[in-house]
């Protein structure tokens, strides 16, 4: 990307971006970097570099410790490791290892994470672990970066008779100094180091009463630093061994910086890594500080900004909070001072129109909107995410050329308007279909009328070359161009007409009035004043400054009635969603009630078979009309009885959920199908054992099957037909209809499964049958769990299983009866 002029980022304040990012990065190769950086020129560079951004972006935030220190700039010391003899500080060397150890680990952070971050994966291939140089320097240094006692058996040797003979001259030195001090002759008690060489202090009129050599006297002159004699040896040793000490210590050194020297081309290229991470994470700490993010991309020039916030506004605006008053510069505001909390941007171009014509008031934003968008165009191709919606959309432009600000020189013998047009001339010869133009009061600084004229010729040019143009202006000329032409779109900044303020919001398609009138009125000129200058503008330029007015007016009532129809819906949704949550409850509620019923109208239904089993099978062992039998009878009878008006106050319970409609409208009992009689042969519940109907009372008949008599619901008989059963035995025998060996229960209800499946295993009892099967289907299992259930409780089986794979297998059951 070119850009002009020269000055182009402190005119769209990429300055403090940029700033910003020096104050980020931690290392010097980092500001080199920083201060190298040119925008982008092809689009896959620029993908590649805001993935690795947003990936880093992405890792600072969900707080994934990324090993990114400590960095040194290890240039200077690989160039003074550069000579064949050479050697390096510790120092550096401890530096050398450090850095090798942080890029190693990065190494391994992103590709164990690749899958994470792919991008930042593929940045760290470029690092070659040098982990034997690590190693070797670790071998010699301890963690303050001093040379260890064992870094060569030869310093390991030397520093122990360094140690033994320090202790001896010490013991020495002691008893020289303590009968010095016997002897009246020792200013002190403590010995002293004066030249390399250890001495005590001594009086000056003392001095040829202690043998020794002087090295030193004290300012005063009163002391005089004397070596013991008994001492000259030793010192002579020590100092002899300190020397071939320091020897070995620049041997082992220029070893190490000779291996360094070896790999110097490696690591300066993992230097560069370190560079290009250390830029990285500051273009991913600022975008965190501004919730930026990555717009989508497009290479057909449109610019679809949504929410966008003014980075520079932003930054300036968190001086402010921080300290109470301005760190850096404030942005240029056309004079004013914008709102604490940055207005959000939404404006398009290049889709519909290329050349955007922003009017409005002084003082009321049109500028920043205008350099909102060059900014952004210029940070994205620096590679910086955006503070902007997600389904914000960006090109790469080929050029970006502004016309902004105040360029007038007295070297240069240029004034305000010689600097526009030089500033347009260059626009006209350079720009393109992919150029971004930005022309701050278009037609200014000269004649208004020629000045507009000028202003709407130059954008004629630039629209028909295909350029993406953005010009501010007051020229009423100018909003009619854009209205009237194709290609070119009238923008505007909202003014409060109540307040007599900007809002700092744009507007698309509303050319702006400049409210001049207004505004002074608010800043207190006279009435009569404005008045007068009113006239002076002229009938036809009022009507039309008032047209815009009632125009703004109207588009700003229209805009805040569908804020609240917008409001409305939502509250309305709101509430339509608490509501159906509430029906949710109570149909939750509800079904777990009628599960409850159901299950104890299951549980009453299980305990009366249960009953009626022992009662029969009581009969069955009495054989006779027996008192044994009337007493099972009468329990029987009882039982059947409670059992009906407990069945009945449950099912009423879940009656209104579950029961089909009573298309009969009078919620009566449905009768039977063939009206039934006294004398009729009948069966209960769709069994197939007939009873006699004995009597009829109330919608309930008395049965009789032999001796046994009941009182059962009409709506639970079935007429069978046929002549009066005869009897084959005395009274206790009755007549029994054919029963079926089989029964299905296919599709059925659990709870209506058991109760036919119950009656059917009485009818075949009844029946005297051995084996009968029932057909449930295999499904979910759970029916057929039901029915083995029963079978298992059930006295009259004794035995159960799935029928053979010809037969049915799982989906039938096979039932042996007592």
């Amino acid at each position: 990307m070119e850009t002009y002029p020269d000055s182009l980022e402190e005119k769209l304040g990429f300055d403090v971006v940029r700033d910003r990012l020096a104050a980020n990065v931690r290392s010097p190769l980092g500001k080199e970097r920083l201060d190298g950086m040119k925008p982008a020129r092809t689009m896959g560079w620029l993908r590649e570099e805001l993935d690795r951004v947003e990936e880093l972006q992405a890792a600072f935030q969900y707080g994934d410790s990324v090993p990114l220190s400590p960095m040194y700039d290890l240039r200077d010391a690989l160039r003074r490791a550069a000579p064949e003899d050479a050697y390096v500080d510790p120092e550096d060397l401890k530096a050398v290892r450090e850095t090798l150890i942080m890029l190693r680990r990065l190494k391994t952070h992103f590709e164990a994470r690749a899958e994470d971050y792919p991008r930042l994966a593929g940045a760290v291939e470029r690092v070659t672990p040098l982990p034997k140089i690590e190693e070797h320097v670790e071998s010699i240094l301890d963690e303050d970066a001093s040379i260890r006692d064992d870094a060569s058996p030869e310093l390991h040797r030397l520093r122990r008779q360094i140690r033994k003979r320090e202790e001896d001259l010490r013991k020495t030195l002691d008893k020289a100094l303590r009968r010095a001090v016997q002897e009246g002759h020792a200013t002190g008690e403590q010995a002293t180091i004066r030249g390399g060489r250890m001495v005590i202090p001594v009086r000056s009129s003392a001095k040829g009463k202690v043998e020794g050599f002087v090295h030193d006297r004290s300012a005063s002159g009163q002391t005089v630093y004397i070596e013991p004699a008994a001492c000259l040896e030793l010192n002579n040793e020590v100092r002899e061994l300190k020397s071939a000490e320091q020897a070995e210590i620049e041997r082992i050194l220029r070893e190490v910086t000779a291996h360094v020297r070896s790999k110097r081309d490696t690591i300066e290229a993992n230097l560069k890594v370190l560079a290009q991470f250390d830029l990285l994470r500051a273009k991913a700490r600022l975008a965190n500080r501004l919730n930026a993010t990555v717009p989508k991309l497009n290479e057909e020039g449109h610019i679809e900004l949504y929410e966008g916030r003014n980075p520079v506004l932003e930054l300036h605006f968190e001086a402010l909070d921080e300290d109470g008053e301005t760190k850096g510069r404030a942005p240029d505001t056309e004079g004013s001072i914008p709102p604490r909390d940055v207005v959000p941007l939404d404006l398009e171009l290049g889709d519909d129109f290329r050349t955007l014509v922003i009017t409005g008031p002084n003082a009321g934003g049109k500028t920043v909107a205008m350099k909102t968008v060059g900014l952004f165009s210029l940070m994205l191709a620096y590679g910086l995410p955006l503070p902007v919606a997600p389904h914000s959309s960006f090109p790469l432009f080929d050029q970006i050329v502004v016309d902004i600000g105040d360029e007038q020189s007295i070297e240069d013998d240029l004034s305000t308007f010689s600097s526009h047009v030089s500033n347009l001339r260059h626009m006209l010869e350079a720009v393109g279909d992919n150029s971004l133009v930005l022309i701050d009061e278009a037609g200014t600084g000269t004649d208004p009328d020629e000045g507009a004229a000028l202003a709407q010729a130059v954008l004629e040019r630039l629209t028909a070359a295909g350029a993406r143009t953005i010009a501010t202006t007051h020229h009423g000329t100018l909003k009619v161009y854009a209205h009237e032409t194709k290609g070119v779109e009238n923008g505007s900044m909202e003014f409060d007409q109540e307040t007599l303020r900007p809002t700092y919001r744009y507007q698309e398609g509303v050319p702006g009035s400049s409210y001049a009138f207004e505004i002074a009125q608010r800043m207190g000129l006279t009435d009569d004043l404005l008045a007068r200058a009113r006239d002076l503008a002229g009938t036809q330029k009022t009507a039309m400054e008032n047209l815009i007015s009632t125009f703004e007016t109207r588009t700003q009532q229209l805009e805040d009635e569908l804020y609240e129809a917008e409001t409305a819906r939502e509250k309305a949704e709101e509430a339509q969603e608490r509501y159906e949550e509430k029906l949710r409850t109570i149909e939750k509620e509800r079904d777990e009630f009628r599960q409850q019923a159901l299950e104890e109208a299951e549980r009453i239904v299980d305990e009366a078979n249960a009953r009626i089993e022992n009662t029969i099978r009581e009969i069955k062992e009495a054989q006779a009309e027996s008192e044994a039998t009337k007493e099972a009878r009468q329990r029987l009878e009882d039982y059947e009885k409670d059992l009906h008006d407990r069945r009945e106050a449950t099912e009423g319970e879940t009656r209104t959920d579950t029961a089909p409609p009573d298309e009969s409208g009078d919620g009566a009992p449905t009768a039977p199908a063939e009206p039934i009689e006294e004398g009729d042969q009948v069966v209960v519940d769709d069994g197939s054992t007939a009873v006699e109907v004995q009597e009829i009372e109330d919608g309930e008949a008395l049965v009789v099957m032999g001796s046994m008599r009941m009182r059962v619901s009409l709506n639970r008989l079935t007429k069978v037909g046929g002549s009066d059963p005869e009897p084959t035995g005395g009274e206790a025998e009755m007549t029994v209809l054919e029963a079926s060996p089989s029964i299905d229960v296919r599709g059925e209800r659990v709870d209506e499964a058991r109760h036919r499946v119950r009656h059917f295993l009485d009818d075949a009892v009844a029946a005297d049958l051995d084996t009968v099967e029932i057909l449930h289907g295999k499904g979910t299992g759970a029916l057929r769990s039901a029915i083995h259930d029963l079978l298992a409780d059930r006295p009259d089986t004794s035995d159960y299983r799935k029928a053979p794979i010809e037969e049915g297998g799982a989906g039938v059951t096979k039932v042996d009866l007592d």
